[in-house]
């Protein structure tokens, strides 16, 4: 079953087309997001009433990369990243039982006109930075951020999902390969001869900078090639009412050459993002947030193998 069959019979009845594995346990309320590989449910736990997001995962060819998100989930921790729950796999599909943050996508918060205020970005990018950071340190570069990638919990903090495209690195490893979303993605990925994940990720940050203060990408085009060529001119305006800071920031970012790009670390040095809070890249965790029961071993991190 592909994603479109599983809208087409959600939209029949929510806990139609999932298997027991899943429904003996939780409650299918609604969909909340999709991508070309999966789609994500919103359901409650039936024991505690918890709600969680699902991500569902076919088990299909060409999957590969999508179903080691699972390896991420399990082995990185940080309060700016959404929390793996449990695993729940069956020969047709592997389940994500997911922390579920109540104020959805940042993309579906960002005004198209103008962006948000800079106070508000400034917040919100120190940590997505801070994530990033502790992946790259961590050894995995992600390699699709963009704001449809970060969501908002209760309280307000910024935390990054879907590691689907995501692959683990070493210094100065050079990988190949076409992966991410076309207008997030770094020139040296666009020419394919070979690149970094780390620099790959810190212009994806910067475009995705640049939407929450304007409220669109910098580089916009009627077709593909006129947008990559774009790109790899780094050929953009910065609409006046973004103050110099992050005027400079951005600049900084976007940078064509991935060995003059800043490093996270240097980024989190900035004057404008550093300013008002402690600009550690790495300060200490808040509590995670907790599995829907943690008397229940059933809701716990691991994996359920049924058929």
């Amino acid at each position: 079953m592909e994603v479109r069959e599983l809208n087409t019979l959600m939209a029949q009845g929510p806990g139609s087309c999932f298997e027991s594995a899943l429904t003996d346990h939780y409650c299918v309320l609604r969909p909340i997001g999709e991508g070309s590989f999966s789609q994500v449910v919103l359901a409650r736990h039936l024991l505690t009433g918890v709600k969680v997001a699902v991500k569902v995962v076919p088990k299909t060819e060409g999957q590969e990369t999508v179903l080691r998100e699972r390896e991420w989930l399990m082995s990185l921790e940080h309060r700016n990243m959404i929390q793996l729950f449990q695993v729940i796999e069956t020969t047709r599909y592997m389940y994500l039982v997911m922390e579920y943050a109540e104020g959805g996508q940042l993309r579906l918060r960002i005004p198209r006109e103008g962006g948000l205020a800079e106070v508000k970005v400034r917040r919100a990018f120190r940590q997505m930075v801070q994530v990033v950071h502790y992946c790259h340190q961590k050894g995995v570069a992600h390699l699709d951020l963009k704001p449809e990638n970060f969501v908002v919990d209760a309280r307000g903090h910024t935390k990054l999902i879907d590691f689907g495209l995501s692959t683990s690195i070493t210094p100065g490893q050079q990988l190949t390969g076409f992966r991410g979303t076309l207008p997030y993605l770094a020139p040296e990925i666009i020419r394919r001869k070979g690149f970094e994940g780390p620099p790959a990720d810190v212009w994806s940050l910067g475009i995705t900078l640049y939407f929450m203060l304007t409220g669109r990408r910098p580089f916009m085009a009627s077709t593909s090639k006129e947008l990559l060529n774009l790109v790899m001119q780094a050929s953009y305006d910065i609409p006046p009412h973004v103050s110099p800071g992050a005027r400079s920031l951005i600049q900084q970012l976007l940078t064509v050459d991935p060995r003059q790009r800043p490093t996270l670390e240097q980024v989190m040095g900035h004057p404008w993002l550093s300013q008002g809070e402690d600009s550690s890249p790495s300060c200490p965790s808040q509590t995670l947030p907790k599995p829907p029961s943690s008397e229940h071993p059933s809701i716990t991190k691991r994996t359920q193998l049924q058929k």
